[in-house]
């Protein structure tokens, strides 16, 4: 019944049930990529094809495997800012770093398209594990910044393979009538792992070889649930009426939710710390302001991904934008009333969080096949850009106005969504030729 409760179907009302006796009765169930059949049986208990039971397996294997994997994300933006910091490296150059990874995550979504059409997902999947394995170790055994650059920069390239890879199977195969759960679901899990990640780094501490030995556990466990996955091909007959550049026109509102995500998340997870330590907060204080900021992440995406099943999309973004700026203006002035601060940072990133929850609802609904692939690469491509732009210009900030520049153009970005949100044409999707 496991994969009945994931895929959203109920049992049978008993009355109906009854009439059925032993009979079976055929059904077809919207997947987003297939329609599987299901059969209904007597007693009110439902069988479930094994089509329909792999499909729920895939869907378990794929969160879990991004969930382990984003807590070793969020255990190392913050790592790294925080050896640096200790080095007295510039903030400027602490974002430089910071951004390698986005870096190598926008060049990467522009080859993927091409790369799932040549390869199978859950190879790819398996594949870009194993050489993330690899890049921890590197990062271990050096101290060089330029090596840090160059392996941040490839690790972004293997993180675009597993996040987009997983993402548009996981769009693809959720039944329509569950979508919002099944994806509130996923980030739910997935900002719950950015909250351990910070976590464990109190625990651990920023020297010595243990977090990055940790990392590379985490790794090896995040590759198990990949082999009671099924097979994935992202493989269409129409061509995409739109390429990654023509996304843009076709849905602004969706970039433009990729873009403010990625650039709150990267210049939050690698300088709020350093914010936190230049305001007087001890090391480990300033590691949960992290933690309570991917907490409520994890916690509201559930409610946020039934509310967009069940009400406007508009209404629920625009309440996530509005819960953006009211965030972003409050929690420097807490900063020196833990309870509050960690309250207000709580709040304000469950809210963010929530544009990606219904920014991949909607493209699951608005793209099939070859289209919700390119679309899938888009959301990594204007998430590098947010990712690589937050960083740099959150540390350019703080250069200029220490460090008070930090929350200034986090409210700015957080007002440029709440603008956007007021634009009732950006809720439906665009015809655009391809670019």
């Amino acid at each position: 019944m496991w994969a009945a409760a994931l895929l959203g179907v109920k049992p049978i009302p008993p009355i109906l049930s009854r009439s059925l006796n032993r009979q079976k009765l055929g059904l077809l169930t919207e997947s987003g990529a297939t329609r599987t059949s299901l059969t209904y049986v007597k007693n009110n208990h439902i069988s479930i094809s094994d089509e329909n039971r792999s499909q729920a397996a895939t869907i378990v294997a794929l969160i879990s495997c991004l969930s382990i994997y984003g807590v070793t994300i969020s255990l190392f933006t913050p790592l790294l800012s925080l050896l640096l910091e200790q080095r007295g490296t510039s903030s400027t150059a602490i974002g430089v770093l910071a951004m390698s990874a986005p870096t190598g995550v926008l060049i990467g979504s522009f080859l993927m398209p091409r790369v799932m059409k040549a390869f199978e997902g859950r190879n790819l999947l398996v594949g870009g594990v194993l050489v993330e394995i690899l890049l921890i170790g590197a990062l271990m055994a050096t101290d060089s910044f330029a090596g840090w650059m160059l392996i941040r920069f490839l690790a972004g390239l293997t993180g675009t393979v597993l996040f987009i890879v997983s993402e548009t199977w996981l769009v693809e195969i959720a039944p329509a009538r569950s979508r919002g759960k099944i994806m509130g679901l996923y980030n739910t899990a997935l900002a719950l792992s950015f909250s351990v990640g910070p976590l464990i780094l109190s625990y651990t501490g920023v020297i010595g070889a243990t977090p990055f030995v940790v990392a590379i556990i985490l790794m090896a466990v995040a590759g198990a649930p990949l082999f009671f996955a099924g097979r994935y091909r992202s493989v269409s007959a129409a061509k995409p009426r739109f390429g990654i550049i023509g996304f843009v026109a076709v849905a602004p509102l969706l970039v433009f939710a990729i873009f403010a995500g990625a650039f709150k998340d990267l210049a939050s997870a690698s300088l709020m710390p350093v914010y936190g330590l230049r305001m007087g907060m001890t090391e480990s204080s300033a590691a949960l302001m992290l933690f309570f900021g991917a907490l409520g992440g994890a916690i509201m995406q559930l409610p946020i991904g039934w509310a967009a099943d069940h009400f406007s999309a508009r209404r629920i973004f625009f309440m996530c934008a509005v819960m953006g700026v009211l965030g972003a203006v409050a929690w420097p002035l807490m900063i020196h009333h833990e309870v509050l601060l960690w309250t207000m940072l709580f709040l304000w990133a469950g809210f963010y969080a929530g544009f990606y929850t219904v920014a991949m609802i909607l493209a699951g609904q608005w793209f099939k096949g070859s289209e919700l692939a390119t679309a899938m690469s888009a959301f990594g491509v204007f998430w590098g850009l947010g990712a690589f732009a937050g960083p740099l210009v959150g540390g350019l900030a703080m250069d200029i106005w220490n460090p008070y520049g930090l929350p200034l153009v986090l409210s700015i970005v957080s007002i440029g969504v709440l603008a956007m949100s007021l634009a009732g044409r950006a809720y439906q999707p665009k015809r655009s030729s391809q670019s």
